[in-house]
């Protein structure tokens, strides 16, 4: 049972014991009756208790010359609801590309040659190109393009360096850095 439950249990129950040492009074059913001040400390813990129990946080408290002021805010929810966004962004972000594309960002994002094989069915290059689209890599040759790889390579499985064809672009840095982070 979480603390939030036990709060409002606690508080429903002291609530209803105020109120009956309250109706009581009138009734003539109670011999000792409190001061002024102890039902005002008790309706004071009361509040106190239902504050707690509630998913209300005081933001900001102040005692002064105007009196109490207080401000609350409803933060769990607002948590929950980040929860909530942070979690599609990690979905969003994991399925922006495929397992494929995500390594050959990373390894461009690295120092050093990346080693690549060119395959007859064309997969690298449909890789790449997509990687192309998104804005996170871009061909080093802007007049051949990403076809350089084809024309240098589409006849033999050689392997070779991909850094040489195309190289990563600072949002496909940002994007390696947010899903990390994610």
């Amino acid at each position: 049972m979480d603390t939030r439950r036990i709060g409002t249990i606690l508080a429903i129950l002291l609530t209803i014991v105020y109120l009956a040492y309250i109706v009581s009074i009138p009734l003539g059913l109670v011999t000792h009756r409190l001061e002024v001040h102890e039902v005002a400390l008790a309706a004071a813990l009361l509040v106190g208790v239902w504050f707690a129990a509630s998913p209300y946080s005081i933001t900001d408290f102040s005692i002064g010359a105007d009196g109490v002021s207080a401000r609350l805010d409803r933060t769990e929810a607002k948590q929950r609801a980040l929860e909530s966004e942070l979690r599609a962004l990690q979905v969003a972000l994991s399925g922006l590309v495929t397992k494929y594309e995500w390594d050959h960002l990373r390894r461009l994002a690295g120092e050093g040659s990346v080693p690549a094989r060119f395959r007859q069915d064309g997969k690298l290059q449909l890789e790449l190109e997509r990687l192309d689209a998104m804005g996170f890599v871009e061909p080093v040759d802007s007049k051949r393009g990403l076809n350089a790889m084809r024309e240098d390579h589409g006849h033999a499985y050689e392997e070779f360096d991909l850094t040489r064809y195309v190289r990563i672009t600072q949002a496909g840095r940002e994007y390696l850095r947010l899903r990390e982070k994610l």
